[in-house]
């Protein structure tokens, strides 16, 4: 992305050099209509509260909405997001919002993989005219990067194990719960992970239980997962 930036102004650079000026410049006001208009699809943000706004930021962003998202972020604080992310998922909870110096900070915690974030956004008499991008920087602490396939089925595996049908449940599809908890309602600590492979959308991660010596297979969507949707676990194989 920083490449493309540093080209496009290359090239307005030179236009302006040769004295062609005038197609940078109506280039720049099309983009800007554009984002204008991008933007007049959601509704009104100029005098929503800071932690309504950050609200409606972080759920554009987890359902990687890049359009609104750029609506309620700065260019860097989009940047920020989208780095970490592709999409941010469903599982982000306003946990606090406190303000300074004109600016409330909205704190988020992932109640799926733990970790906060936290979001600054100009109190509402110190936003732009049309109330856009006033959420202008985003701070991750303690937050994965990006969880993969294994990575998921590994949580699975853990809260079936302790018994904590909560996030059972969120990691897998009802299906999947289901049998997993006709296994056991509590699949104890004595799984371990001895093989994973990739196929047609799916990771297959298999697990041996060092006391019985069963194996059992769960598979994860791909897509789901990049999607950041919950339930990415559809499929139990126990044997």
């Amino acid at each position: 992305m920083g490449l493309g930036v540093t080209t496009a102004l290359a090239v307005s650079a030179s236009l302006v050099l040769t004295g062609a000026a005038a197609p940078a410049t109506a280039t720049t006001t099309a983009a800007t209509t554009a984002s204008t208009t991008s933007c007049s699809r959601l509704a009104s943000a100029k005098n929503v509260s800071a932690a309504t706004y950050a609200d409606r930021l972080v759920r554009a962003w987890g359902r990687g909405d890049v359009a609104a998202t750029n609506c309620y972020a700065s260019t860097a604080t989009s940047r920020t997001l989208f780095g970490q992310a592709s999409r941010g998922g469903i599982h982000w909870r306003r946990v606090s919002a406190e303000g300074a110096a004109g600016t409330i900070y909205v704190t988020y915690h992932d109640d799926a993989r733990g970790g906060d974030l936290t979001i600054g956004v100009q109190n509402v008499g110190l936003r732009p005219a049309d109330g856009w991008h006033a959420a202008y920087t985003a701070r991750f602490r303690g937050e994965p990067k990006a969880w993969n396939a294994v990575q998921w089925s590994d949580n699975l595996i853990r809260a079936w194990g302790r018994g904590d049908a909560k996030w059972t449940a969120y990691y897998a599809t009802p299906r999947a719960v289901q049998q997993l908890q006709s296994i056991a309602a509590k699949g104890g600590p004595h799984w371990t992970r001895i093989a994973t492979e990739g196929a047609a959308g799916t990771t297959y991660v298999t697990y041996r239980n060092t006391v019985t010596g069963h194996t059992l297979g769960i598979g994860v969507s791909n897509a789901g997962l990049s999607q950041g949707d919950a339930h990415a676990a559809y499929m139990v194989r126990y044997r």
